[in-house]
């Protein structure tokens, strides 16, 4: 089939084809050139209340349960009324703020990110360091939410942290003079107690430091 070349018309000094889609004045469209305008889809409710809450988590991880309902409407960018009909109440919005904040996938991507060919001191090391940083998180989340007691939690959390660390650890079975399930909460009672700022007052301890304990002992 012969290709047939696009028109050229002449403006001015300027030539342009039929295919250009700038022209150098305004166009005027036929009388029965209609423009359609579609309306945004409305958000679902589930939609709704995971766009507010994505909104108010830095306001939330920042004000807690000091948080008005006024400025979680500015930071959300809805009306109040907008978020008590998508969340019910503040109380209900502050309980699915919690659970976000305390969600634990990030500490879990943290762990996966370690090196599975490093040496083994090295490992514990990292990891002792993830969960210090995920138990300080905690520990501030809760403070912020007066929170009393342990925080709320899925059953299904231990055991996903438990997986990463028996893979982490498992090329360095030879290694060891406990199971990995063992040494991983080795590592959750040292990193805890390292995460409480008063023990530490005195006498700081790294995660380096603590590896080598787990690691070698104190016997020489």
């Amino acid at each position: 089939m012969r290709r047939v070349a696009p028109k050229v018309r002449t403006f001015g000094d300027e030539l342009r084809s039929e295919c250009s889609l700038t022209y150098p004045r305004q166009v005027a469209l036929p009388d029965q050139f209609m423009i359609v305008r579609e309306r945004a889809r409305p958000l679902a409710p589930e939609e709704r209340r995971e766009a507010i809450l994505d909104a108010v988590l830095p306001l939330l991880l920042e004000r807690g349960r000091d948080v008005t309902s006024r400025e979680l409407a500015e930071a959300s960018g809805v009306a109040e009324g907008t978020i008590f009909r998508a969340f019910g109440d503040k109380e209900t919005l502050l309980e699915a703020g919690l659970e976000k904040l305390l969600d634990p996938v990030s500490f879990r991507s943290e762990l996966r990110r370690i090196p599975l060919e490093s040496p083994l001191e090295d490992k514990l090391t990292c990891i002792i360091e993830c969960v210090r940083t995920r138990f300080r998180e905690v520990f501030r989340i809760m403070t912020l939410f007066q929170l009393q007691g342990p925080p709320p939690r899925r059953e299904s959390s231990n055991e996903e942290w438990l997986d990463i660390v028996r893979g982490l650890l498992e090329p360095d079975t030879h290694l060891l003079g406990v199971s990995a399930d063992t040494v991983a909460w080795y590592v959750r009672l040292v990193a805890f107690g390292a995460s409480i700022e008063p023990f530490n007052h005195l006498r700081h301890f790294d995660s380096a430091e603590l590896a080598s304990v787990i690691v070698h002992g104190v016997a020489v």
